[in-house]
């Protein structure tokens, strides 16, 4: 019996518990930098005053903003950094997980695969990066009249989501070419025919996507819950637990691209 893209995916990430262990363990360490780099922000500008109750940081770092625009700048630098940090952590570990993702190996083994894979991880970034850039431009474009819309907005955010979504689903698929597969690690054809393998895959696509989309209403369940100023036991876990979620959807999302073979194949 064939299961569905997704079980198959799912499947391949649950057959990883060290995996996700690492990966969780990974998220949980950042986080817990950038709380703390928070709380350093937030009490440097409230000075002689202390936030009691550290629960709500993000609740009381958005009051301070509004109160003190000077607090943009370390704030960008914080969360510019932050992104760049979790950013670093995925690429550096890409060829690994995707190792892991396709078949059990033991930790030395997938150590040197994340190693003798980073260039050719990085290459295809900075590619993606350019094709994304031109993508995301060339649509932002055409969908501009749309978002000046009150009515037809929401048809342009849709379209601007889905071509980044279209974007990650490529990189996916080109990454996985070069680690396992021996696709030409350096060559910006490489790089594009990930983009055509996405569309041509219209199955990988939409479940690409559709991961995608799940992982971005994590984000945006646990920025709500911090507008809001929810706080206390159940709001934090609840927060680290969406947080943990769209990460195993990230993975769930690479293990379709793994699944999805070589450029070669046919669907």
């Amino acid at each position: 019996m064939r299961h569905s893209l997704l079980v198959q995916a799912a499947s391949r990430v649950a057959r990883a518990p060290g995996l996700i262990v690492l990966v969780v363990g990974l998220h949980l360490t950042l986080a817990a930098a950038v709380g703390f780099s928070t709380r350093s922000v937030i009490g440097a500008s409230m000075e002689p005053y202390a936030l009691i109750d550290n629960r709500q940081l993000l609740f009381a770092l958005f009051e301070l903003l509004g109160m003190s625009p000077g607090m943009l700048r370390p704030t960008g630098h914080l969360i510019v950094g932050s992104a760049v940090i979790g950013w670093g952590f995925w690429t550096l570990l890409a060829a690994g997980i995707i190792h892991r993702l396709r078949a059990a190996n033991p930790l030395p083994r997938l150590a040197a695969a994340a190693v003798r894979g980073l260039p050719g991880v990085l290459a295809m970034t900075a590619w993606h990066l350019l094709i994304r850039a031109v993508l995301l431009g060339v649509t932002g474009a055409a969908v501009r009249p749309l978002l000046k819309d009150d009515s037809w907005g929401p048809v342009g955010l849709l379209i601007l989501a889905s071509v980044f979504a279209l974007c990650i689903c490529a990189l996916d698929l080109a990454r996985c070419e070069v680690v396992l597969h021996g696709a030409r690690r350096f060559h910006p054809k490489t790089a594009w025919r990930g983009l055509v393998h996405a569309l041509r895959r219209p199955a990988i696509l939409a479940h690409s996507m559709l991961l995608s989309l799940a992982q971005w209403g994590c984000l945006a369940a646990v920025m709500l819950a911090a507008f809001a100023g929810l706080h206390g036991g159940p709001a934090i876990w609840l927060a680290r637990g969406l947080a943990i979620l769209g990460l195993l959807l990230g993975l769930t999302r690479l293990a379709v691209a793994v699944g999805a073979g070589p450029y070669r194949a046919r669907p």
